[in-house]
């Protein structure tokens, strides 16, 4: 089959493409556009010529989607994927675009399908490191926009997912690290997560047309990181608030019951004086005051300071039960 003469060699070059689900794929492709002078115009009218094959119109869509993204066109990269959705739906990256679309419409429920369709193209290209790093991107984006906490596991899946792109990119790709970044974050690992920005910063192609549009969104990380560490700080400070002041509730409950009980122990003993002789009475006023002292004194060990003061307010209290006693013998 012979191509147009004024798009030839842009057809050969993306009929030489890796396979799709081959780890190359999305590198070479991406590649190949940076070289196109007019790439959106050129991709456009690739993709109408239907009597190429399937897979070069294919390379084409996937290549014009890729220029719509980078411009943030979430409704041009919408309907660009419905047009040709009967197409190529059976296409491998296809779910991946679907995932884009939900991720664009900015709402979390959109986000959690945008993980679930992630989650179904890494099956089909396990070892496609593009692919598993949206899955860690999307889950990223997820656990940092919902409400609810997200759980250890979850953290550690899109941690696993964000560690498998980079081995798999052999730790070249900046964005990739970008991602482990705000993973770590989420994971409250603020000094590794500013390691990985770094990492993603140094990593950056400064000859690359998403340079000053990455670099901006990696600033952005490193501001949320550091909203997250205040808010972990802040957290953490409540926290010990409310320890404190569920601690000093109890205590002020305990000291109240213990009045209660003494106040008792005062009128009972009063009580039984008033009836008993004189120096009967004295004796039993005077043990009565002996055992309020070592009360007060085991009361006082749970927020002293010192424990001489506590030791000697103990052994006074156990003086004024003694005493009456040995003077009685």
């Amino acid at each position: 089959m012979r191509a147009p003469k004024k798009y030839g060699a842009v057809i050969r070059e993306l009929r030489c493409l890796p396979e799709q689900t081959s780890p190359d794929f999305p590198q070479a492709i991406r590649g190949a556009i940076e070289r196109l002078p007019e790439p959106e115009e050129t991709l456009r009218e690739i993709l109408e010529l239907s009597r190429l094959e399937p897979s070069t119109r294919f390379c084409a869509l996937y290549g014009l989607l890729l220029r719509i993204r980078r411009e943030e066109r979430h409704t041009d990269y919408e309907q660009t994927v419905a047009r040709y959705a009967k197409q190529f739906s059976r296409e491998p990256y296809f779910v991946t675009f679907l995932a884009i679309i939900e991720r664009n419409r900015g709402d979390v429920a959109s986000l959690r399908k945008a993980v679930e369709y992630s989650r179904r193209a890494t099956v089909d290209m396990p070892n496609v490191a593009g692919v598993v790093h949206q899955l860690a991107a999307f889950m990223a984006e997820y656990l940092e926009r919902r409400s609810t906490p997200p759980t250890k596991n979850e953290i550690a899946e899109a941690e696993q997912c964000a560690d498998k792109a980079i081995i798999s990119s052999n730790g070249q790709v900046a964005h990739y690290h970008e991602t482990k970044a705000r993973i770590l974050a989420l994971r409250r690992d603020f000094d590794s997560a500013r390691v990985s920005l770094t990492r993603a910063i140094e990593l950056e192609p400064r000859d690359g047309r998403d340079h000053h549009r990455r670099l901006t969104q990696y600033h952005t990380t490193r501001i949320r990181i550091d909203l997250l560490e205040q808010q972990a700080r802040w957290d953490e400070m409540q926290e010990s608030g409310r320890r404190e002041l569920a601690e000093f509730k109890n205590q002020q409950l305990q000291l109240m019951g213990l009045l209660a009980a003494v106040v008792a122990l005062i009128a009972a003993g009063g009580s039984i004086a008033s009836q008993s002789k004189p120096a009967d009475g004295v004796a039993l006023i005077q043990v009565m005051a002996g055992s309020v002292v070592i009360v007060f004194s085991a009361f006082s060990l749970m927020t002293a300071r010192s424990l001489w003061r506590v030791l000697v307010s103990f052994l006074a209290g156990v003086a004024l039960i003694v005493i009456p006693h040995l003077i009685g013998r």
